[in-house]
């Protein structure tokens, strides 16, 4: 059976086809983009700052190139008789990008202005191109999409997207590895594998992330909880659940423990003093398309570990003071700053629910590791902070001040210890007083510190710290109760 391709166009074609099954926050994928753009990349990884209206017209070329080839692959395969595997594999493939691109902006448009809306008639077009593109009279053999799926995933992707490309900030390999970590969670790491067999079984299983306080733990499990496969059905031409219902946190460690098993499983009338009513908790409110978060799961007693481990297991719980078994549809994703893994050693957290739990691992970065030391990195954080608290317009003329203030105070160098959530206070404190002074030295000590740092970085920082806030070696070396020229000798640079 002869191809319709020769060998340069399927190397070409292959390529465009790659795009849609790729991690778009890899290497990877701006390498793809290179070969088929013709020129270099400036950035190393995708980021949400690096990216100009330049990229915008690379984009637009890929997506002309991919309807070009859409058309011809179409026109050609309608002229032969038979067309081989790997030609239907290439056309199936370049067309599931082609229609991707072609129906991004309805997709995207409705995703963000009507988040709760769940109704899309732009699927009746979509459904017309899918079956005109890839199922032509003549052709032989099922085509593996289904045109409702696809449309389904698509909208997933494009939900996924946003969720990481949008929220979470940074241009360094850390920043590009965390994204593409998420993103794998979503989709796991071979997209044609989830497009066939996962996508609608991803819910069965949990994510455990892991981290230190303050990396945005929530918000990772946020964008994993409204990136989930949502089902679309072609009679309503509705999606089952808008995405913001899909995430239902609980905060583990801030309630008693029968309120929290309360919140979690429900109770009947009676079951504790208080109980007035029935109530549902969130693992029975819980859409089948959605996630519960169990933040600080490091943090509940063993009893209700065991409640949790059932969950897991059997997908099965009871109301408090119930007998009834209800059904949980939805999907787990729990967090922790804690080692659980030493916590299992030290007889503090069940090893049974720690390898229910670890199923899928996301480890958020801290973020000294994002900035690394980077002004620009820095700048890029302080930037998107500033435009929660003041807006864009405010934020481009406050950012540089407040960068140049935390350079000359706290250096470049500073750890950040409580890690975004710090930053962002430091942030509104520059904004309401134009100072900021760390928990640290506030307190007199060095001890809110990452446990990681060697012992003479961390007199370093902290003889910093000390001058920076009191502007000359005596005072600082009294407050630390050291000599003048010890304070110099960490510091390392001429003073008064």
């Amino acid at each position: 059976m002869s191809s319709i391709l020769s060998d340069p166009e399927k190397s070409l074609l292959n390529a465009v086809g790659r795009l849609i099954f790729t991690n778009p926050f890899t290497p990877e994928r701006l390498r793809l983009e290179e070969q088929l753009l013709g020129h270099k990349r400036p950035e190393s990884v995708w980021n949400m700052h690096s990216l100009g209206a330049e990229y915008d017209d690379d984009i637009d070329a890929l997506a002309g190139l991919a309807e070009h080839w859409s058309n011809e692959l179409r026109r050609r395969a309608a002229a032969v008789t038979k067309l081989s595997p790997s030609d239907c594999e290439i056309l199936e493939a370049v067309v599931l990008y082609h229609l991707f691109e072609k129906y991004r902006v309805p997709m995207t448009d409705g995703m963000l202005n009507s988040p709760e809306n769940t109704f899309f008639p732009v699927y009746r077009d979509f459904e017309r191109d899918f079956n005109h593109y890839l199922l032509f009279p003549g052709r032989k053999g099922e085509c593996p999409y289904r045109p409702e799926r696809t449309f389904a995933i698509y909208f997933q992707i494009h939900r996924a997207f946003y969720h990481i490309f949008d929220f979470i900030a940074g241009s360094t390999i850390a920043a590009g590895e965390f994204r593409a970590s998420i993103w794998q969670s979503i989709f796991t790491c071979d997209i044609y594998r989830y497009h066939r067999a996962l996508y609608d079984r991803m819910n069965h299983i949990t994510t455990l992330i892991s981290g230190e306080s303050g990396t945005g733990k929530e918000l990772v499990a946020s964008a994993i909880a409204r990136s989930q496969y949502i089902p679309f059905d072609t009679r309503k031409m509705e999606f089952a659940v808008a995405y913001p219902e899909c995430f239902w946190p609980v905060q583990l460690s801030a309630m008693p423990q029968t309120m929290l098993e309360s919140e979690l499983f429900g109770h009947r009338k009676g079951a504790y003093t208080g109980a007035l009513g029935d109530r549902k908790g969130y693992l029975e409110s819980c859409p089948e398309w959605g996630s519960v978060f169990l933040d600080e799961i490091g943090d509940i007693n063993m009893e209700t570990q065991v409640k949790l481990l059932r969950v897991l297991q059997t997908r099965h719980f009871q109301r408090l003071g119930d007998t009834a078994q209800y059904m949980f549809k939805g999907k787990v994703i729990a967090a922790t700053n804690r080692d659980l893994g030493r916590e299992c050693a030290n007889g503090k957290f069940r090893e049974d629910l720690y390898y229910r739990l670890c199923a899928d691992t996301v480890s958020t970065p801290s973020l000294r590791e994002l900035i690394g030391g980077g002004r620009e990195e820095l700048k890029r954080f302080v930037h998107v902070l500033s435009v929660r608290c003041i807006g864009e317009d405010e934020a481009a003329v406050f950012t540089g001040d407040a960068v140049r203030w935390i350079e000359k105070n706290l250096g470049l160098d500073y750890p950040w210890p409580g890690n975004v959530r710090e930053l962002e206070q430091c942030v509104r404190n520059l904004l309401i007083r134009g100072r900021y002074t760390p928990a640290s030295i506030a307190a007199g000590t060095g001890n809110n510190v990452p446990d990681d740092i060697p012992a003479a970085e961390l007199m370093t920082r902290y003889c910093r710290a000390l001058y920076r806030r009191f502007g000359n070696y005596r005072a600082a070396a009294d407050f630390a109760g050291l000599d003048r020229r010890t304070l110099r000798k960490y510091i390392g640079e001429d003073g008064d």
